[in-house]
């Protein structure tokens, strides 16, 4: 039975044993489908982990600002922050904010 047949005699009200084996089939299809996808690292995941890892490997204990590390790791600093704060909420490194003046600045540094 081809899918039109099966939709159109769905359309039509028709159950018998055919349309409901063709139908367990298209379930289990779409089942497997979804856990395939479930199981799998999309590549924005996959790139989001691999700078969050650069960022991680590039912290220390000393206190330092995302543009040294966007400078050290060639990242941009969008990309830095959006992986130090991530880091930050996993608890593997601290925020901390130093005022100068008007202005402030947040230093990131390794938990520990």
């Amino acid at each position: 039975m081809t899918n039109r047949e099966f939709y159109v005699a769905v359309a039509n009200g028709t159950i018998n044993d055919e349309i409901i084996a063709k139908a367990n089939d298209l379930i289990a299809k779409h089942d497997a489908s979804n856990e395939k996808r479930k199981s799998s690292e999309s590549k924005e995941k996959k790139e989001v982990n691999d700078r969050r890892s650069i960022v991680l490997s590039l912290l220390s204990a000393e206190p330092t600002t995302v543009e040294v590390i966007a400078e050290q790791s060639g990242l941009s600093v969008g990309q830095v922050r959006s992986a130090l704060t991530s880091l930050v909420k996993a608890d593997l490194a601290t925020k901390t904010e130093v005022k100068s003046g008007k202005s402030r600045k947040m230093n990131y540094s390794l938990k520990g």
